[in-house]
């Protein structure tokens, strides 16, 4: 092995992040405690005390981080132990309003009470309809009742004896019928026909008219005192049932009244409830009749009650259990009902009608003194649930209206219950973009969210945190039932979950997917039929779950093999280069290798990226496809204007992104230039500098693994290997079976620091560092490049084209030379000397 391969490669051991299962304090997850606390996450956890410990208006807490990472189950566990240490808040009732019915009445009561409350209500209107029917059913009533009606016709008859006296004195004879008083003069006891009254004189005539005249006004006032007398009567009644109701319903009330003295509320609707039962007793005197089936069907209840009686019940809208602390309510499909409340209809006979009873609570008022949690997707597809959610914690109370009335649409006559007041703090689940958005957008979201809790995509792997994720092991094969997992598997899934973020040093925080490997690993020990999970299991669970999503990656892998992909692995060729892609499918990751060729020739210093060129290349891709240029001008000045270069991806048939194939391109055009070949058995990944530094990139595991499937296929030959950024080092957690052929030296993982160390690497030259005449030395590989550049500006010179305007420029011209022998123009003079950077 030449020195830069054993200089730059990698041991094995450096590659895979072992967990030491020595290291575990137990032998299976059955020994571990309970874990009792959130590990891995303390900036999340500070932003969520903190919000739960602010008691201002405005500090409700956004939790934001991808899904799967735990975002509920932690904070719902704090709400849970915060609740927990609160007092339950108080009931909330509705109640009819006898005096605006439109304006139902809402009453606060201590936790617990509210359905007591309404049970005491409902029994003392029972109470009172039974005690009001037996009190105007009684015997003793119905005597004082007739004993009315006897004095009243008493009064009636003298009053009528009197005024049948007065017409007999003025010679007239009166008759009650049912029209009235009829009255007709007499003589000789007998009353006078037309034809006699005709044959009478004239002045008897007009004796009997102002007899007629002054009966009738006596007839007008008998009349006027009959009815005053029956008004008086019926006054009297009145205040009789009036008596008799108030003493068979008084005591009831007031013992209601009695047990709710300090509440102002009830005793008003209390008084108002008596005084309309009393107005009303004719509700509970017939109380008992019989409603037809087919309108006690319409009307959905049973007749009576439903008929006259439902104003008189209380509505228990909110009711806590005072020894249950504080709500928190998870509102899972956050409508606008779901969330604020609504006010339902019934039909009753062919139309529709509502009441206070039919007030019903959402999940902001549920969650009133407590906690409310929503997930924002969820809530921003609701966007009236959204605006409503904003203005009832802004006005610090909940409204309850239907959405037509809400939006002004509907003016229709309806309920406007009193609005409930609603202390809550309100706890949003969602990622970082949306929260970004709203706040930027949304002066009210910016105004009522000011906390927010930001979950870690990893954490570090200390001591700590790997023993909480193995309380984590611990707690899934409780809850479900599961095989306990020895010290072997619990290492390999730390393994696994360093492998998942892409560091050796750091934990994924993606617990969902954690939890998703320990129930597979359980199906394959339940598979076998062995009572502790163990090392193979969680293998086995790895290799299946790879083997699903994989498809992809063993067509390309076909396509490799059969020649359709051309990747070249055991010959050295000038110009091209095999680049390391990634493909991500989303539940799979994996990588591949892509042919980079590069063609050179004398020109104007035009480099072109035939991706680029046809928009197939992302602006990333792009970025560091023009720090290519950088790097040419920082290490050989003018002379790259005299080159033409054209780069591709071969066999690229979709879309590029990323940065990590422009050292690969560099490397691919220094070997062009300098006519060095580059070994294909080595591919390359890594991003670069304008100074020639390699920088790390994303996705350098699943990059090795990739090149190593297609090594592996056509037979390692102890040569290949992939060279990755140095500082990537930390972030290669490579499967066992690939760490084992590092190991073996079957398989190589170099890394590089500069472009120097990996174009030695690729083509066994040393790349040169200038001497102190400004050029590079012979023997190296940039001397070379240098060499070709000068060839092809002498040759454009020779061309007569020095002075013809390039495509694309990478610095300006080289300034004049000293004069050359006769007939040569000058090659451009080199740049001052310039220190390497690593």
């Amino acid at each position: 092995m030449s020195d830069s391969r054993q200089r730059l490669r990698v041991e094995g051991e450096r590659l895979v992040g072992r967990c030491n299962p020595a290291e575990l304090p137990f032998e299976t997850t059955g020994e571990l405690p309970a874990l009792d606390a959130v590990f891995g996450q303390e900036r999340a956890v500070r932003a969520i005390e903190f919000a739960l410990g602010m008691d201002a208006r405005g500090y409700n807490l956004y939790a934001a981080g991808p899904d799967g990472f735990g975002k509920a189950t932690i904070v719902e566990s704090f709400l849970r132990r915060r609740a927990g240490q609160l007092p339950a808040p108080p009931d909330w009732v509705y109640v009819h309003n006898f005096a605006d019915p439109d304006r139902p009445v809402g009453i606060r009561l201590p936790a617990g009470q509210g359905r007591a409350f309404a049970a005491q209500v409902q029994e003392t209107v029972e109470a009172s309809t039974r005690e009001l029917r037996q009190a105007f059913e009684s015997d003793s009533y119905a005597q004082q009742h007739a004993g009315f009606a006897q004095r009243l016709e008493q009064r009636r008859g003298v009053l009528l004896e009197r005024l049948t006296a007065r017409a007999l004195e003025l010679g007239f004879f009166l008759q009650m019928t049912p029209q009235g008083i009829s009255s007709a003069p007499i003589r000789d006891g007998h009353p006078i026909t037309d034809q006699e009254f005709v044959a009478l004189s004239t002045s008897e005539r007009e004796r009997i008219q102002a007899a007629s005249k002054e009966l009738e006004r006596g007839v007008q006032e008998t009349m006027l005192e009959v009815r005053a007398l029956e008004r008086g009567a019926q006054d009297e009644l009145r205040a009789l049932d009036d008596q008799v109701a108030a003493f068979a319903i008084e005591h009831l009330f007031q013992s209601l009244l009695e047990r709710y003295a300090d509440y102002e509320e009830i005793a008003r609707f209390v008084g108002a409830l008596r005084d309309d039962l009393q107005r009303n007793r004719e509700r509970a005197q017939h109380q008992h009749a019989q409603v037809p089936p087919q309108l006690a069907a319409m009307l959905g209840q049973t007749g009576q009650q439903a008929l006259e009686l439902r104003r008189y019940e209380v509505n228990v809208y909110v009711t806590h259990d005072e020894h249950a602390g504080a709500p928190v309510i998870v509102e899972r499909h956050p409508t606008y009902y779901n969330l604020l409340g609504r006010i339902d209809y019934a039909g009753q006979l062919g139309t529709m009608v509502t009441d206070h009873t039919l007030i019903k609570a959402g999940s902001l008022a549920r969650a009133a003194g407590g906690f409310l949690v929503v997930r924002i997707r969820d809530l921003i597809m609701n966007s009236q649930a959204y605006e409503g959610l904003k203005r009832a914690l802004s006005s610090g109370e909940v409204a309850v209206e239907n959405l037509g009335e809400s939006l002004g649409m509907v003016p229709t006559l309806g309920l406007r219950p009193e609005p409930m007041p609603a202390r809550v703090k309100v706890v949003i689940i969602g990622d970082a973009e949306l929260y970004a958005a709203l706040f930027r957008f949304d002066p009210d979201f910016r105004d009522l969210f000011r906390v927010k809790a930001d979950f870690e995509l990893d954490f570090e792997r200390s001591r700590d945190n790997v023993l909480g994720l193995a309380s984590v092991v611990r707690n899934q094969c409780e809850l479900g039932s599961l095989r306990h997992f020895d010290r072997e598997a619990v290492a390999r899934l730390i393994e696994h979950s360093s492998r998942m973020v892409g560091d050796q040093r750091r934990l994924s925080g993606n617990l969902g997917t954690f939890t998703d490997l320990i129930h597979e690993a359980n199906f394959w020990a339940e598979a076998a039929e062995e009572e502790t999970v163990r090392r193979k299991h969680v293998e086995r669970a790895l290799e299946e779950r790879e083997y699903r999503s994989s498809l992809l990656r063993d067509r390309i892998q076909q396509m490799i093999d059969d020649g359709s992909l051309l990747i070249d692995t055991e010959q050295s060729i000038t110009g091209q280069i095999n680049a390391l892609s990634v493909y991500d499918l989303g539940d799979f990751t994996f990588g591949r290798p892509s042919r980079i060729t590069c063609v050179v020739a004398a020109g104007h210093g035009a480099i072109v990226n035939v991706e680029r060129e046809t928009n197939m290349a992302g602006p990333i891709h792009n970025k560091g496809f023009l720090i290519l240029r950088g790097f040419l001008a920082d290490r050989f000045g003018g002379k790259a204007n005299a080159v033409n270069a054209s780069l591709t991806f071969e066999q690229l048939y979709g879309e590029i992104d990323g940065d990590s194939a422009s050292s690969t391109e560099i490397y691919a055009l220094l070997s062009a230039l300098s006519g060095m070949s580059i070994d294909q058995g080595i591919a390359v990944t890594g991003s670069v500098s304008q100074r020639g530094e390699v920088q790390p990139i994303g996705g350098a595991t699943a990059k090795i693994e990739g090149f190593y499937e297609v090594c592996r296929a056509r037979g390692l030959s102890g040569r290949q290997g992939v060279m990755i950024p140095r500082a990537n080092v930390p972030n290669v957690t490579l499967r066992p079976e690939v760490a084992q052929a590092v190991a073996e030296g079957r398989f190589h993982v170099w890394a590089a620091g500069t472009i120097e160390e990996g174009i030695e690497l690729l083509t066994g030259m040393p790349a040169g560092t200038r001497a102190e005449d400004g050029r590079y030395p012979e023997g190296t590989l940039y001397r070379l490049v240098e060499d070709q550049l000068d060839a092809f500006y002498h040759q454009l010179a020779n061309h007569k084209e020095v002075g013809a305007p390039a495509v694309t420029r990478l610095i300006a011209p080289p300034p004049p030379a000293p004069a050359p022998p006769a007939g040569i123009p000058p090659p451009p003079p080199p740049p001052p000397t310039r220190v390497q950077r690593e």
